[in-house]
């Protein structure tokens, strides 16, 4: 297999697609109950839990929650992790290339954010009951759609410098990049701030993506296959829907259900449906989660270091 090439999702006897409209259906219906599922059960064990306790300056849970449904229902049914997205073929140049695209990632929108002067709190969803603000979401297209295509652009070519990598620097590079926040925080005398990069990089980057673009997005492609391609990106239904889900559990996070208030963030689940369309690609061209964890995870790291900048 040349380097940087797809892996294909359908390697293993049980991923390859069902074409019947009943194992569509199934499909569906599957994923659908499994987010509900996961949703509310550490939405429940953050809120009646002692565990939500301790869980409530971070935010560990939900991703815990994902990964461990992912592993279960895999284990459960007897499916390949490679064929969601969890193998361990390539891992080293998947590691890598998680590595370099995202340091491309965080330089691209580091410079916009200095042209734009955009400014924007990523430590909370923005108010559900503030009027629409075009300029908000202007400026985080300026900010985040040219990294994002200059990412795919990257994955979609091969790149021999990705595979010269050094093994023993990989692991290393990722781990400073990740104490780059706290580093800031220190620097700038707030209190530390290692919980806050971590569970970003575990919870938010690891859980959802092993979740919706491993476990969501595999399971619906096995059932209706992979007959689209753009720019030699290979994908079907289930980046549409797996995305769809991301955008809806964003939306989600003003909600409180237990305490009876559903005021739902519908403009900040749609701004994440693109992020999820992103993620999805990567996943799509990689064959892997791990690229995508890596650059989810930082990213989400990084974008709390402008609120601590005077």
């Amino acid at each position: 297999m040349k380097t940087g090439a797809s892996l294909p999702v359908t390697g293993a006897p049980e991923s390859k697609p069902a074409r019947s409209g009943l194992d569509r259906t199934a499909a569906i219906i599957e994923v659908v109950l499994a987010f509900a599922l996961v949703h509310v059960a550490y939405r429940a064990l953050k809120r009646f839990t002692v565990l939500g306790e301790w869980d409530a300056q971070t935010n560990f849970i939900p991703g815990l929650m994902m990964v461990a449904f992912t592993v279960t229902i895999l284990l459960l049914c007897r499916r390949s992790f490679a064929a969601y997205g969890l193998g361990t073929q390539k891992w080293q140049y998947h590691l890598n290339l998680g590595l370099a695209c995202s340091l491309v990632l965080l330089a691209v929108e580091a410079i916009a954010l200095a042209v734009t002067r955009f400014q924007f709190d990523a430590s909370k969803p923005p108010d559900p009951h503030a009027p629409l603000q075009f300029m908000r979401i202007a400026g985080l297209a300026a900010v985040a759609l040219p990294a994002f295509i200059i990412v795919l652009c990257l994955i979609g070519g091969r790149f021999g410098i990705v595979e010269r990598i050094p093994r023993a620097a990989t692991i290393p590079a990722i781990l400073a990049l990740l104490a780059v926040l706290p580093l800031v925080a220190t620097y700038f005398h707030r209190p530390s701030m290692w919980g806050q990069a971590l569970w970003p990089f575990l919870g938010a980057g690891f859980g959802e993506e092993i979740f919706f673009r491993g476990y969501i997005q595999s399971r619906v492609d096995q059932a209706f296959g992979c007959p689209f391609r753009l720019l030699g990106f290979e994908f079907g239904m289930g980046l549409l829907v797996s995305s769809l889900l991301f955008g809806l559990i964003h939306a989600l996070n003003t909600v409180d259900y237990f305490g009876g208030h559903f005021d739902f963030g519908w403009w900040y689940g749609v701004q994440n449906i693109f992020t999820g369309l992103f993620f999805g690609c990567v996943r799509a061209r990689t064959g892997s989660v791990l690229p995508g964890a890596i650059l989810h995870g930082l990213e989400d790291a990084f974008a709390r270091i402008p609120n601590l900048l005077p």
